[in-house]
């Protein structure tokens, strides 16, 4: 098996996934599209995009039966791999995927085919929730503190979301110890799972001889330490935000959904958002919203839409002929979570190869957060460990299809594997210096925005991760490594060869680098956006996705967006409770 076959592998599998589709197999699940004849000239709230914070927002904001809801969602419907936490290589480069890239910054990535990044983002139902990799980590607290602190909102902090991370959740507590009631709860929508195997344990012991804390939980206020993480999975179903909110009140009939619908501008009456015009089979549609709009379409296209509608940098604007109608600084302070891959092998060969049983996730995980002084309480690093069986070319799979380095370094890689099993770690620079933006690529819709990831542009990043790097290699030291004939893996990279020590792991950390898909800041809290999620400048307007997240989590970004989805939905109810009922006026 080579990089290419594996390649050509999963297009075939995507070309067969492609047709079973066909079948309409799963469409019962989801809402329905509603008929344009139906489609009402008004309504109270029209929510854009129906990713995770969308999807919540939908749910609770239509719960009272008093408010017309609106979804418009430029996706379809989640086709049947996205059910299944063991299919999720299969979404990425789809046609549920938005397919964005990075522009070729001619430093970064350049040992990524194309010299660029992929960047996965969820074109359906359920957004990034229905193709992500189903971990469930909130970061540390400290992150929600500091947002609290820039928006000068104490409702911000971590002691005060966790009533909404709560919210969203509904988790057994028959493996967990029953303190962490408090940060955990048990009668939201969606199922959480924590998942405890036997493969782990020998990592588990080789981390906390390298001198790691082992913990049972890093959902808590105490984030240090390595352990088996929580998923988003129950009962063999992945627990997308459309399956767990949606599914349920799919026929509530306050809540009209537009599928394969995009939003292209949002019309402002003055200094207030008044409609938007939506393109669906190259119809030209315009609806009014009596409340608000949301916008919930995510930190790469929520950017986007603003600044075609005019609400912008106004030099920006101006240089694609758009009419500037609010000077913001929309796009800008894009972040996202750096990675460098670390792959080990270990003498044994005794685990099973990856469960035929798609609803297994393919793969042993576990999570480290990490403080290189060990003085502080709050993690530098984290890292992302999926153990890899002997007889599997999984590996292969992640390196050439999910990650998209060059060929020669994922075959070398698979080839001194071959026979091991293998631990392919993750090495998240939670905290970088350097900041990406977002900037349009032409005023046409249809042209994806060009995204500048700012990955090591910020000279102090590369010298930082270098030393995560070699901070992470310790295990190697441990006598149960040791015992195990562990070794690290060094692929093909002639360019670092001939450098010595640390600059080599310079070199390496510039060269297997990524992305963790984790993209935010575009409308952040405090420069687009204030501590309400209100436009700044703009009426009737509102953002309610990640892209208003003002310092990125220590973690995987997608329970921090629920938290916000239901934090903002509970702000906005709260703002319409006591304001007489809304009318609806197509002519204004």
């Amino acid at each position: 098996m080579d990089a290419i076959a594996v390649q050509l592998r999963t297009k075939f599998i995507q070309m067969g996934l492609r047709m079973i589709v066909l079948l309409q197999l799963t469409s019962y699940l989801w809402p329905q599209d509603t008929p344009l004849k139906d489609v009402q000239p008004c309504y109270d709230f029209i929510i854009v995009g129906c990713g995770t914070a969308g999807s919540i927002l939908a749910n609770r904001l239509s719960a009272s039966g008093q408010h017309q809801v609106l979804v418009i969602e430029a996706g379809g419907d989640p086709p049947m791999e996205s059910l299944y936490a063991g299919t999720f290589l299969y979404l990425k480069n789809s046609q549920y995927d938005w397919n964005f890239t990075t522009v070729n910054d001619g430093f970064t990535a350049q040992a990524h085919r194309n010299n660029i990044l992929t960047l996965t983002s969820g074109k359906m139902l359920g957004g990034s929730s229905s193709l992500g990799h189903l971990l469930y980590l909130r970061g540390d607290p400290t992150d929600y503190n500091r947002w609290a602190d820039i928006v000068k909102d104490q409702s911000w902090n971590y002691e005060h979301l966790i009533k909404y991370f709560r919210k969203s959740e509904m988790l057994d507590f028959k493996d967990m110890y029953t303190r962490n009631n408090l940060f955990h709860g048990t009668d939201g929508p969606m199922g959480v799972t924590k998942i405890v195997n036997h493969v782990s344990q020998k990592y588990l012991h080789i981390f906390k001889q390298a001198g790691h804390e082992i913990i049972k939980d890093g959902n808590t206020n105490m984030t240090l330490g390595y352990f088996e993480p929580m998923f988003m999975s129950k009962d063999g179903i992945r627990q997308s935000v459309t399956y767990t909110y949606l599914t349920p009140i799919k026929n509530r009939p306050n809540l009209h959904f537009l599928k394969e619908a995009e939003v292209i501008d949002i019309k402002l009456n003055k200094d207030k958002a008044v409609g938007v015009t939506v393109i669906k089979n190259n119809d030209i549609i315009r609806m009014k919203a009596n409340r608000e709009i949301i916008l919930s379409a995510g930190a790469i296209k929520t950017p986007q839409l603003l600044m075609l509608s005019g609400i912008g940098l106004s030099d920006h604007l101006s240089d694609h002929g758009i009419e500037v109608k609010k000077h913001l600084p929309v796009g800008k302070f894009y972040q996202d979570h750096l990675e460098v891959t670390v792959v080990h092998k270990l003498n044994v060969n005794n685990q099973k190869s990856f469960p035929a049983d798609p609803h297994e996730f393919p793969a042993s995980v576990i999570v480290g957060n990490v403080a290189v002084d060990k003085g502080k309480r709050a993690p530098d690093y984290q890292s992302q460990n999926f153990i890899i069986p002997s007889d599997s070319d999984s590996l292969l799979t992640i390196c050439s299809v999910e990650n998209a380095f060059i060929n020669d370094i994922c075959e070398s890689i698979y080839n001194k594997t071959k026979g091991y099993e293998t631990m392919l770690s993750k090495i998240i620079f939670l905290r970088p210096k350097a900041k990406g933006h977002v900037v349009l690529q032409s005023a046409d819709y249809k042209d994806n925005p060009l995204i500048i990831s700012g990955f090591y542009s910020h000279d102090i990043d590369v010298d930082t991760m270098s030393n995560y790097i070699i901070h992470f290699l310790q295990l190697s030291k441990t006598p149960v490594f040791k015992q195990f004939g562990g070794d690290i893996v060094f692929p093909t990279l002639p360019e670092c060869d001939n450098y010595p020590g640390i600059t080599y792991w310079k070199c390496y950390a510039l060269n297997m680098m990524g992305s963790s898909y984790d993209y935010t800041g575009t409308c952040s809290m405090g420069s687009v956006v204030d501590r309400r999620l209100r436009v700044m400048g703009v009426g009737g307007l509102r953002v309610v996705d990640a892209s208003v997240i003002p310092v990125i989590p220590s973690g995987s970004i997608q329970a921090a967006v629920m938290a916000i989805a239901e934090k903002g939905a509970d702000m906005i109810l709260k703002e319409v409770k006591n304001k007489s009922p809304s009318r609806c006026n197509p002519n204004t």
